[in-house]
């Protein structure tokens, strides 16, 4: 009779045991899926703070670049009344207070803008210096300059022409000969009635507006310069005019009648329709 008892005893441990080991099991699923869940929104609700934060960080620093964009268009124009080269560093010390990181990506937008909007070019130069060029072919300038700066370019005009008929490249000799030939004073320290002082002009002011390339053939002297067209001038004149000035000049004579000058004014026209 005892052996009967004993497993009736043992069937109900085993069924309490088996409950108490389900409920434990239940209780310890609930109490582990209870901190996931919170973890889980917390994860959700902390990305979603990073992004707010990234999107926020991104629309300041386009808002600044737009800005920095606005600045530099406005620098450049200042700067090109007067003809300026600018140099990197300068850029970057007076637009983008000694900041540089965004300096390629606006350089690239102002160089959009300048040239879609506003008909400019932005040419880079060796040494990291930039300047601006006129794109459009227009017969009426965009700013009327004032009556001094048109003497000047009548000036530089002459002398470009003058260079361009040498094909390239002008002696000092040959370009001070040139000009009192037609009666234009070019010594040191003298003032032309129309023109003023046209050696300054051509030494100091047109070299350092890059419309002309001064370069000294013999270190040993000086006074041995030839003069060439700048970067400024390769934008900014038209060997066609100059071979139309020259027409005039001899009594309409066709402007093929000078072939070496006419094949490189044929060879620059394409070379920038390219571009």
């Amino acid at each position: 009779m005892g052996l009967p008892q004993k497993g009736k005893s043992s069937v109900h441990q085993t069924k309490f045991l088996s409950q108490t080991s389900n409920r434990s099991r239940t209780n310890n699923v609930t109490s582990l899926s209870q901190p996931l869940q919170s973890r889980s929104r917390n994860n959700q609700t902390m990305r979603h703070n990073q992004r707010e934060h990234v999107e926020e960080e991104l629309f300041m620093a386009h808002e600044v670049e737009n800005q920095h964009v606005c600045t530099l268009i406005k620098y450049f124009f200042a700067l090109d009344k007067k003809k300026q080269i600018i140099s990197k560093s300068r850029i970057i010390k007076n637009v983008f207070g000694n900041q540089g990181k965004h300096f390629h990506r606006v350089m690239t937008e102002a160089k959009d803008i300048l040239s879609k909007i506003f008909g400019y070019r932005l040419v880079e130069l060796e040494g990291n210096k930039y300047m601006l060029a006129n794109e459009i072919d227009n017969a009426t300038l965009h700013i009327r300059p004032s009556d001094s700066q048109s003497k000047q370019q009548v000036l530089l005009f002459l002398v470009l022409t003058h260079i361009f008929m040498l094909e390239g490249s002008s002696t000092k000799e040959s370009l001070w000969q040139f000009l009192r030939n037609l009666g234009i004073t070019c010594s040191d320290n003298t003032h032309h009635y129309y023109f003023g002082n046209v050696v300054h002009y051509i030494d100091e002011i047109f070299v350092a507006q890059k419309y002309l390339e001064k370069i000294v053939v013999d270190k040993e002297d000086s006074s041995k310069i030839e003069y060439k067209w700048g970067p400024r001038a390769e934008y900014e004149f038209s060997r066609r005019a100059s071979l139309e000035f020259m027409s005039e000049v001899y009594n309409g004579r066709p402007i093929q009648n000078w072939p070496l000058q006419f094949k490189t004014m044929i060879a620059r026209e394409k070379s920038k329709n390219l571009h």
